[in-house]
């Protein structure tokens, strides 16, 4: 971002064109984002950031005292995190409406029963994986259980 500080101070360019600059970079940095699993603290400095990089192209300083909802307004974009949440369950989606015998397909359903508390086998136990997984992420997204998510996500145009 401070490599761009050129083109932020250029008089000639419009806020607009500005804008779709950043955003352009932001959906570039963001590719793949589907598949992260971060912490509420990795996305806040994320949006933090984000929010950082709009008042400095629309020239709004920290003693102006406008919201980050003001700023988000004036700039017309959203979240990192709004973008990322719904990347993240279209893939879930997508991968969910797969045929039954597509390993993808399969994978999500044991990761969907075991997020539900059904495990695999009795000797099956979880060793050392992250703290949040993908499908941790899905169940705080939508805000139902991981099989929930998965009889949802059938539904193609509510998805």
């Amino acid at each position: 971002m401070k490599r761009l500080d050129c083109i932020w101070s250029q008089s000639k360019l419009s806020i607009a064109t500005k804008l779709r600059i950043y955003s352009m970079h932001v959906i570039y940095n963001t590719y793949g984002s589907e598949s992260w699993t971060f912490t509420q603290a990795d996305w806040k400095r994320l949006d933090s950031f984000h929010l950082q990089c709009q008042r400095r192209i629309l020239h709004i300083s920290w003693y102006d005292f406008v919201s980050n909802d003001e700023v988000l307004r004036r700039s017309g974009l959203f979240d990192v995190s709004y973008i990322v949440c719904k990347r993240r369950l279209g893939l879930f989606g997508h991968v969910a409406r797969l045929r039954s015998y597509a390993p993808a397909n399969q994978i999500l359903r044991i990761c969907t029963k075991t997020r539900d508390g059904d495990r695999p086998s009795q000797e099956w136990r979880r060793v050392n994986g992250p703290p949040t997984t993908w499908i941790h992420q899905i169940c705080r997204d939508t805000g139902v259980t991981a099989t929930e998510a998965l009889d949802l996500a059938w539904d193609k145009p509510f998805w």
